[in-house]
């Protein structure tokens, strides 16, 4: 791989895994939990909004 590739793919993996630390923690939130998870059709922009929130905090 050249740097440019190198350096495409770190950028790539390093915004995967931010989005699967957000799904990770949203599958382990209450709030989600059996009972809940039918609310978040009444409110489709949730979800994105704090997978935005996420990427955010966590990208610093």
């Amino acid at each position: 791989m050249t740097d440019v590739q190198r350096a495409c793919t770190t950028a790539i993996n390093r915004l995967r895994a931010a989005v699967e630390r957000c799904i990770s923690h949203l599958t382990n939130c209450k709030v989600l939990d059996t009972g809940w998870r039918g609310r978040l059709n009444d409110f489709p922009e949730a979800l994105p909004t704090v997978t935005g929130l996420e990427i955010y905090r966590t990208s610093g």
